[in-house]
């Protein structure tokens, strides 16, 4: 992102400040009296208190049906909510964020009313980065954090105790994350108790907006997160990080400094950073912190939820997150990479096969020149562990610390554990002591820097069968599916804003038949939800369906011809193979349903 997009940016940021809510000016046209308080509340009884809930209409039918009665003034303050909304973001299009005005004003008379007092350069081309897809698909919730906020901002105005743009963006800095903390202005309960435990991606980017040299421009919360999880050795001596009450703004203010001081005045998302702290983990803090602590995690859940994929990712994450412990290490990143990362990740697929005597240890029956006789074998454990003895990277300053390992047991619930483990849980727990095996001259000691990361389909062996001495050996994750990862995959092949209705439509169906699922067949459960992974086929069914059939046809029905052939070859066959016990007319019953909700999303 060019310096001169992003003054545009804050120029025109700035211009809204001046005009819009220091008076009552439009950024958008040469008018007067139309960002006023009174306006402001106006949309809120049309927005707002009448919120249309589902996920039946789009966005913009909805506002077609809420301000058909407002007037022009009305309707032009609402487009300026939503040209704030887009205002910093560079992955909506030009052509969107030009028409918006005249999406929402709806009205011949009064688009031709704008079209002859707008401004010539009321809307900025790129913005200053990616808002990301939380930032789209939570709009009307973003569009609301930004309601009452101006709302707040212009009653201190109308009040006397904001007089310039400095007071103005002080006072969003002070009180951007308490917009909702209390429920000043009579928001409808239901939709109160949304908005008060939503987060808000507009608040990380009124932040930088206001104070573009402190607060970086990141709109995700997890982005923050993983970053200060990443980068958090640059800075954990500082005693400006000992202070208390920093928020994660102030952390990361303090790592960007440190990375100045090293040289590395990049974006955290130029390529260089970005490879450091994202691994496309979700709430990667928090399983790295666990890893950590616990040395063993297992993710469990329906399949199709990516588990194996996120332990992947969550060891790279942790061995690099150790290799950056060293600042000294950071540099040498940057400049070599962390070499034979992959060497310290070591994959085992458990089958019904897998024994004791495979991956810990056995007997076996060898020739010799006399007969034959039988010796100790020590399994595929031992190799790993004899590589996490080896290793000669170190992560801390006095060069004790050893690089971690990790090790992936994939479908742990294919096994015994129990049987298969046998001594391993008690190495686990006394690390570095020699534990004595049933193999004879063998014995097992696990070392500090080996970690376990295990992944188990609940619906095959649920953790509640499970004895307790095996259970508080690990920390269990639960990996469900995940409405914001199916949005994001999908949205990789439906990138066109035509597609947008129609994807969030079907992502919402998708939801909703989870929730069915979940909650109102009692031979089910969450242990069965259909995994996001399965969902986003879609994709490929779609574009193999466009490619044989669709040129030239309607999008929505290529669209909906595509769910039902992804109904028909995956979703319905494994629903009814989960109902396998369940008599016919419970099944015929229940399918019914679920294909109803599939199909219309209710």
């Amino acid at each position: 992102m060019s310096a001169d997009t992003k003054q545009e940016v804050y120029q025109l940021y700035n211009s809204f400040i001046e005009n819009c809510l220091l008076t009552d000016k439009s950024v958008l046209t040469n008018e007067d009296d139309i960002f006023s308080i009174t306006n402001l509340f106006k949309v809120k009884e049309y927005f707002l208190d009448a919120a249309i809930e589902g996920s039946g209409p789009s966005y913009w039918d909805k506002i077609k049906l809420q301000f058909q009665e407002a007037n022009y003034e009305v309707r032009l303050c609402f487009a300026h909510l939503n040209w704030l909304w887009y205002l910093p973001a560079n992955d909506i299009k030009p052509d969107t964020k030009e028409q918006t005005p005249l999406w929402i004003l709806d009205d011949e008379e009064f688009k031709a009313r704008f079209e002859s007092n707008k401004k010539e350069h009321y809307f900025p081309k790129e913005g200053i980065g990616s808002a990301g897809q939380y930032h789209k698909t939570n709009k009307p919730m973003e569009i609301n954090f930004l309601l009452i906020l101006c709302i707040l901002i212009k009653q201190e105005v109308n009040n006397g105790f904001l007089k310039t743009a400095e007071d103005i963006n002080t006072f969003i800095i002070d009180n951007a994350n308490k917009v909702f903390k209390e429920n000043t202005f009579n928001v409808p309960e239901r939709v109160y108790k949304l908005l008060k435990t939503r987060s808000f991606a507009m608040e990380s980017l009124m932040l930088h907006l206001a104070k573009p040299d402190y607060f970086e421009a990141i709109a995700s919360k997890q982005d923050k997160e993983a970053i200060k999880s990443n980068f958090y050795s640059l800075i954990e001596d500082l005693e400006e990080a000992k202070k208390e009450g920093l928020t994660i703004d102030d952390e990361i203010h303090l790592i960007k400094k440190e990375l100045e001081n090293l040289g590395i005045s990049k974006s955290f998302y130029a390529p260089q950073l970005w490879h450091v702290w994202n691994k496309g983990l979700h709430n990667v803090s928090e399983e790295v912190m666990l890893l950590q602590f616990k040395k063993a995690l297992v993710y469990y859940g329906p399949p199709g939820t990516g588990k194996t994929h996120t332990a992947k990712e969550l060891a790279e994450s942790f061995i690099t997150n150790h290799f950056l412990h060293k600042k000294e290490n950071l540099k040498l990143y940057f400049e070599q990479g962390l070499k034979n990362i992959g060497g310290r990740i070591h994959e085992l697929q458990f089958n019904p096969n897998t024994s004791y005597e495979d991956f810990i240890a056995g007997y076996q029956l060898r020739s010799t020149p006399t007969g034959s006789e039988t010796v100790a074998i020590k399994g595929l454990l031992f190799d790993i562990i004899d590589q996490a003895n080896n290793e000669e990277e170190t992560t801390d300053s006095q060069g004790k610390v050893k690089l971690p390992h990790v090790l992936i047991l994939d479908e742990i619930n294919r096994v015994d554990l129990s049987r298969v483990f046998g001594e391993l849980f008690s190495a686990m727990e006394y690390r570095n002591k020699p534990i004595k095996t049933a193999i004879k001259g063998i014995e097992l000691t696990v070392p500090d820097n080996l970690y376990i990361i295990g992944t188990m389909n609940e619906i095959d062996f649920s953790v509640e069968r499970m004895d307790f001495a095996l259970r508080r050996r690990f920390v269990w994750k639960f990996k469900g599916y995940n409405d914001a990862v199916l949005t994001e995959m999908l949205s990789d092949y439906f990138n066109d804003d035509r597609f947008e209705t129609l994807r969030d439509a079907y992502v919402e169906a998708c939801s909703a038949l989870n929730r069915y699922i979940s909650n109102d067949v009692e031979e089910l459960g969450e242990a069965y939800q259909i995994g996001h992974t399965f969902f986003a086929e879609l994709s490929r069914v779609h574009q193999e369906h466009h490619n044989l059939t669709g040129r030239g046809r309607s999008r929505k029905r290529v669209f909906k011809e595509a769910k039902d052939i992804l109904w028909s070859i995956s979703i319905a066959p494994m629903l009814e193979a989960f109902l396998g016990n369940t008599d016919k007319e419970s099944v015929k019953e229940y399918m019914e349903r679920a294909k109803d909700i599939y199909s219309n999303g209710k």
